[in-house]
């Protein structure tokens, strides 16, 4: 549900772009919506809003990073096309087991090593292809959103056992928030839409995302960050296919080639992960 609410919202950031608002504003409202949303319904179900004070500075760093992530994975798609946005975003997920690797002090091994290096040679034929025409800022607003996406997940994994999932992600989006609306206050304040359907893909972007992150923060305690990651590789696919039949955004051959090749290293790792746990 997650992968494919978050895969729509990026999708549909297109048609926000284009009716006149901008990232930043987009991904304020977002937030603010998602603290209101997250916050009625710790309320409604009576939860305590009271966590551990040692786990206050891990929601303040958890929180920054969502703040952030809110903002790169769409605002890079003022720059460059959705399917490629999607697609280094979607770095993330060899990125999580790089990073548990090193946090257990083990080796990667020849299967993970194959996949990694497929998913960064398909990274760097999608972007051998013309690199000209694509702005760098969304390239690297991408890539830094999937990095940080990473750091997240592993560090929620690592820190947060026993603490609700929906708690949880009231702090941290209330951090993110707030860091959204000091930015957007200093850039200048909001844009808003001059057009409906700026007005539509700014709403369809606000519910979709704000909708969808509170079940991807509930997976990760429950199957792990490495499955939800494996999981959320549903989220590519949906922005991609979205972003083609709604603005004929397709990628070109060789694109295509590249970007089976990450997602195509990613499950191959994911899938020696899941037969090393069978055994």
């Amino acid at each position: 549900m997650a992968s494919v609410g978050l895969g729509a919202a990026v999708a549909l950031s297109r048609a926000a772009y284009d009716g006149g608002t901008d990232p930043i504003s987009v991904a304020t409202a977002r937030s603010v919506f998602g603290v209101a949303l997250v916050g009625a319904i710790c309320l409604a179900t009576g939860r305590s809003l009271k966590v551990p004070r040692r786990l206050w500075p891990h929601l303040a760093g958890l929180g920054l990073l969502v703040g952030y992530m809110f903002y790169g994975h769409i605002g890079a798609v003022e720059y460059i096309p959705v399917g490629l946005a999607a697609l280094l975003f979607f770095m993330y997920p060899p990125l999580v087991a790089v990073f548990i690797a090193i946090l257990d002090r083990q080796s990667i091994g020849f299967v993970k090593g194959l996949a990694l290096a497929t998913s960064f040679l398909g990274l760097a034929l999608m972007l051998g292809v013309d690199l000209g025409s694509y702005d760098w800022r969304g390239v690297l607003l991408a890539l830094a959103a999937g990095i940080f996406c990473a750091v997240n997940a592993v560090w929620i994994a690592r820190v947060m056992r026993g603490v609700d999932v929906l708690v949880m992600t009231f702090y941290m989006t209330a951090v993110g928030g707030g860091l959204l609306v000091g930015v957007a206050a200093l850039s200048g304040g909001f844009t808003m839409p001059t057009s409906s359907g700026g007005w539509l893909g700014a709403f369809a972007v606000v519910l979709f995302q704000g909708c969808s992150i509170p079940f991807f923060y509930a997976a990760i305690p429950r199957i792990g960050p490495e499955k939800t990651a494996m999981l959320n590789n549903l989220q590519p696919v949906t922005s991609i296919v979205l972003a083609y039949l709604l603005f004929a955004q397709a990628l070109s051959p060789l694109q295509f080639l590249g970007g089976a090749m990450v997602i195509g290293g990613i499950l191959l790792m994911q899938w020696h992960e899941t037969q090393r746990g069978l055994r």
